[in-house]
Formats: C-alpha cells, structure tokens, sequence
C-alpha cells in the first residue's frame, strides 16, 4: 500500500510542477570513436515508470570478477558473465550491436534492444522498454514475474563505467 501511495504523490507532484519544454537544449548522442579495444562494466540497473523508480546496483556475483562487455575497435563484442561458486565464466558473443545510437543487446542469451542516451569517453547509459527485460526476468527471476504488471510501459536504464 505504502507502494501506491508513494507512486501517487511522485504523480502528482509532477502534475503540479512545470517542465522545460525546449528540446532544443537537449545533447545530442555522438558516437564515441572506437580506436581500441575496451571493457566496459555494467554498474547500475534503474527502472523508471513515470518518474524513477528504483536504482539497483548491477548484480556482479559476489566474490568473483564483476562481470564486463568488451568492444573491440572493428566492434565486434563479447560479454563476460562469472557466476557460480567456482566464478565460471560464461561468453555471450555479439553482445552488443550498433546502428547510430540504437543498439542490441546480449543479455544472459536474451535480445535486449535500447538506445543509447548518454555516452562518454568512461560512461554508457542504455535504455530500453522494460517489455525486452519480461523474458529474462521471468526466466532469471520467477519470483518477480508477479510484480511485472506494475511496471507495465516503464523503462529500464543500465550504466556501463568504462574499466
């Protein structure tokens, strides 16, 4: 209850509020030149409905190397997963892919498409409608398949900080 009551007053505040219309202000997304291989490590994961919801860090497994996407200059790209007691890694090949600022994602084998919105020489943020995340939640995380209807048209924002 106290979930729809906070929700509520975050709405209405923004109803209430006034916004800066200007789009014209806002930064346009220029592709970073990739001259080099990097690694880039996934950080946060925030789920948005109309206003931020919830920022969680990325779930690294515990006592194993963080787990990292690696874009090579002729982009072509690899995501490294450690998981299990014994960190076993795992290669998801054609992690990421790009056209302009829209991109596709490998995620634990799940096709994941977002748009990259901001994009520096040591952070990446992507975004994406949380409907692409529905498999791999259902599939990762059973237990929060219940809760999937609340976040229905919200989206999902992953950071990368460049390693």
């Amino acid at each position: 209850m106290k979930k729809y009551l906070l929700l509520f007053i975050a709405f209405a505040g923004l109803t209430v509020t006034s916004c800066d219309t200007d789009d014209s202000k806002k930064e346009e997304v220029k592709p970073v030149v990739v001259t080099e291989s990097a690694d880039w490590e996934p950080t946060t994961i925030q789920l948005i409905k109309i206003v931020p919801l919830q920022t969680i860090p990325y779930p690294h497994t515990e006592n194993c190397n963080k787990d990292y996407l690696k874009i090579s200059k002729d982009n072509k790209a690899v995501f490294f997963r450690y998981e299990g007691a014994e960190c076993a890694v795992t290669e998801y090949a054609d992690a990421f892919k790009r056209d302009g600022k829209n991109v596709t994602l490998n995620v634990l084998g799940y096709q994941i498409s977002g748009v990259i919105e901001v994009e520096t020489t040591s952070t990446m943020e992507i975004k994406s409608d949380i409907s692409a995340y529905v498999p791999l939640i259902k599939a990762q995380f059973p237990q929060y398949e219940q809760y999937l209807s609340l976040v229905e048209g919200g989206t999902v924002k992953l950071t990368f900080n460049k390693k």
